[in-house]
């Protein structure tokens, strides 16, 4: 197909069912994967040192307009915020250039299940089903809509919500058109004549892609990723790490995966943003989370639990997400396909309570963090908003009791408040102590800044 010509499909997606479509792009990598020996999935050792802790502690280097902050500390690299967004006319239009605003979103959403999608606390459709429904089904929730090439230019029409263009499912691990290409050479060159066409429309809309394996620094794209993520205004990662053996397997045989870490916990998210942000630290990147069985065909693969999803969201926004997506679509035997909305009343309320719990701290989400070590055993993030300083905080594996040494700045207050849990916790010279149930837990700690 002529892909200069926004008015045809691109041949991104195949076949007009899309659980079959979206199946099929995860069988790619799985399929591709699979075959080969393990010397061609895993990279050189002598070429590459495992790190022994988090990547974004090096990768991350101070940003220039992160802003003053009284806490003293250097600001780590950042995407910028929602005026990110400024640049593109309907972002603006829809809202997010505010700062109460925070991408979530569903990939492949139904237009049909807008209403109840939007009442689960989903505000973006990455990619909708073309199912002959009017984009404005989706649109008239107040929900915006990054369309893919299904979706024609007359069918978009002017609608304001129609926030961008979704380029492309995985092209760099040689998911749908891209896996006719013959080495990742190809592969970029077909992502880029994409792009090409797209930035041609000119109609105020952003360009963002999904990315997988190559996010792991092995096979899929050893020397392009970088040249991929160039391409786009906005990126995603997707791993299911809780549901499926065969990327816990991927994830342990990554070069950059720190010794010692269960892949199959909250900690696989977090690490595939501080992955992401070694392409580019300065553009938004979402991270996606699975909401139930995402698709799987393999040996012993696994339905995400409430708790599993809530953990995987905040260690994903704790390493720097800037929005969330949910992998909705399953096929576990046991409820729907569309897992937000037909897999039980119980899991619709807890994902909706997770989406309002990060939208309420949207403005800190949207913040820069500021390095700081507060000791060993967690992952945090530091925020300094509106006279409040924040700390995100989760256990670096397990459970049990950690400790918190406030930086110097912070080291006067004589207790910290939990955000959301209706208590305080008090400081004694500089330090504070709390309680993590699992791996997935997660706290939020609030007190005045100077």
């Amino acid at each position: 197909m002529n892909t200069g010509d926004p008015q045809r499909a691109r041949a991104r997606w195949r076949g007009p069912v899309i659980a079959g479509v979206v199946a099929a792009m995860i069988a790619v990598a799985v399929a591709v994967s699979a075959s080969l020996p393990r010397s061609a999935t895993t990279a050189d050792p002598s070429a590459t040192v495992r790190p022994s802790s988090r990547p974004s502690e090096t990768a991350r280097t101070p940003a220039a307009d992160a802003g003053a902050s009284a806490l003293g500390l250097t600001p780590e690299r950042w995407w910028g915020g929602p005026s990110y967004y400024s640049p593109f006319a309907n972002a603006v239009a829809s809202g997010w250039t505010s700062p109460e605003f925070f991408p979530i979103a569903v990939f492949v959403g139904r237009p049909s299940h807008a209403a109840e999608l939007r009442a689960a606390g989903i505000n973006t459709f990455m990619a909708a089903e073309h199912d002959g429904s009017a984009i404005s089904m989706v649109t008239d929730e107040g929900i915006s809509v990054i369309a893919q090439d299904e979706w024609t230019v007359d069918e978009i029409g002017e609608d304001p919500r129609v926030v961008g263009w979704f380029v492309s499912d995985e092209c760099e691990s040689g998911a749908g058109v891209c896996g006719d290409a013959a080495d990742e050479a190809g592969r970029l060159a077909q992502q880029k004549s994409w792009v090409d066409g797209l930035r041609d429309l000119d109609d105020g809309r952003f360009l963002q892609a999904n990315f997988g394996n190559g996010v792991l620094g092995t096979y899929w794209a050893p020397t392009t990723m970088a040249d991929h993520v160039a391409l786009v205004d906005v990126t995603s990662v997707d791993k299911y790490a809780y549901t499926s053996p065969h990327v816990q397997r991927l994830l342990a045989d990554s070069p950059f995966w720190p010794a010692g870490w269960d892949p199959s916990t909250s900690l696989a998210y977090g690490w595939l943003q501080d992955r992401m942000e070694t392409y580019d630290a300065t553009k938004p990147n979402w991270v996606f989370v699975e909401t139930a069985m995402p698709y799987l065909n393999e040996d012993g693969p696994r339905t995400i639990d409430s708790d599993q999803i809530e953990g995987a969201v905040w260690n994903a926004l704790i390493h720097g997400a800037a929005g969330i997506a949910y992998f909705q679509h399953n096929n576990n035997g046991e409820c729907g396909n569309y897992s937000i909305i037909q897999c039980g009343a119980d899991r619709t309320a807890r994902i909706r309570a997770i989406n309002d719990g990060v939208m309420a701290m949207a403005p800190v989400l949207n913040s820069p963090s500021y390095s700081w070590s507060f000791g060993d055993g967690v992952q945090t993030a530091l925020k300094d908003v509106g006279g409040y300083a924040y700390i995100l905080a989760m256990p670096e594996g397990g459970s049990g009791t950690r400790s918190f040494s406030l930086p110097p700045a912070l080291a006067g207050a004589s207790s910290v408040d939990v955000v959301g849990e209706d208590r305080s916790i008090k400081v004694t010279d500089g330090v504070f102590v709390d309680e993590f149930r699992a791996e997935f837990s997660h706290h939020i700690y609030r007190l005045p800044a100077p």
